[in-house]
Order: structure tokens, then sequence, then C-alpha cells
């Protein structure tokens, strides 16, 4: 798979546009569950994209750049990066390099590694934090819109004032293009892997 050219900043300009957007709109939304919180700010960029001329694609689903490990957890076994993984919104833009978007209420996700290997590949990384406070650290290439929504005690809801047009976005800086060229190798280096692990004949199962 080749790697996109990058458009320097493009992920920090968008990231930016959404929020313009939503404070054009008065975004908001109030006494909502966790869940349903993600699920109103996941239509308003529908929304955003439709009227940018984009398609959009939910949990569309993507492959980490390097394969996955067997990793141990006391008596569990597991693999990192996981086999399959998917982002909450993949936005379509034609020509152009798509839209990766990860949706969080927290830090405690998988999106930061989802969209530093989609920022690689040379697609603007979208990360919309909605609540908490902002510990990690952004990959190159990754910008976060905060949207500081609050909450009442449990059971818990969530409200969000009008979006306005206070800054709000942090970027993670250009991706370089040796970051890009090493990414490149480790995708093609995964690819064959996959390709060579399903050559392999099948083991036969109990004779009945």
């Amino acid at each position: 798979m080749a790697i996109e050219p990058a458009v320097v900043g493009e992920s920090e300009t968008l990231a930016a546009t959404l929020h313009t957007y939503l404070s054009q709109t008065h975004f908001t939304f109030a006494g909502l569950t966790g869940a349903r919180a993600t699920q109103c700010i996941s239509v308003a960029v529908a929304q955003w994209a439709r009227a940018s001329g984009w398609r959009t694609r939910w949990e569309a689903p993507i492959r980490y750049i390097d394969p996955p490990r067997e990793q141990r957890g006391g008596c569990r076994i597991y693999w990192s990066p996981p086999w399959s993984a998917y982002l909450d919104l993949r936005l379509i833009r034609g020509s152009d390099p798509p839209v990766a978007v990860e949706i969080d209420r927290t830090d405690d996700s998988t999106a930061v590694d989802k969209l530093r290997d989609e920022a690689l590949r040379g697609h603007p990384a979208l990360w919309i934090r909605w609540h908490g406070t902002l510990r990690a650290e952004l990959p190159a290439g990754v910008a976060r819109l905060h949207l500081p929504a609050r909450s009442t005690r449990p059971p818990a809801r969530y409200f969000l004032d009008p979006v306005d047009s206070a800054p709000a976005v942090t970027f993670g800086g250009p991706v370089t293009a040796e970051a890009q060229a090493d990414a490149q190798q480790r995708d093609q280096a995964r690819i064959a892997q996959e390709k060579r692990a399903a050559a392999l004949p099948r083991p036969r199962g109990p004779i009945r």
C-alpha cells in the first residue's frame, strides 16, 4: 500500500474548520449518557462532512502498520496491536486522502495508536476529545479538538455548552518524510507476512 503524500498541517486545519462549523451551528447537548453524547458528536461530524461534499463511512476498518505480536498478561494471551481495528469515522473526500476520525470521552483508548498510523500513511487524523483532562501526548500528524463537556454525579449525564470561538485545537506537529518512508517499509513487511501466513496449508481437523 503506497503512502500518500501528506499535506503539512492539514489535520490541524481540518480540526479548526470543524470547530468553526460546530461554533457556527451552536452545537450543544444536555443530559446525555456517554454513549449517546458520543453518537451526537459523531452525527455532527457526519453533517460537517456532508456540508463539505464528502461521504462518511462509520466503523471503518483499518490495519495497524506493525504486525500483531503475541503478548502475555498474567494468565491471558493477547495480540498487540490487535489483528483488527476500526475508526469511528472515515471521511471520504474524492481524490484527496480520507480523513480518520476518533471520538472519545477519555484518553484511555486505542485512538492515539490508530490515528498515529493513519497519519503515517498520509491521512489527516482528527481526535475529538469531549470530556475530562487532556493527558495523552499527540503523535505527529494528529490534531485534537477538545469539547469541554461537564458531567453530573452518578448516574452520569453529560452537558456541553454551545461551542464558542475559543481556541480548542492542539496539533502533534508534521509527519517527517523519514517517518513516512519507515512506515511504508513496515507496512509492506506486514502485508508480506500476512500473505505468507495465508498461503500455509491449514491443519487437518479430526477424522470422525
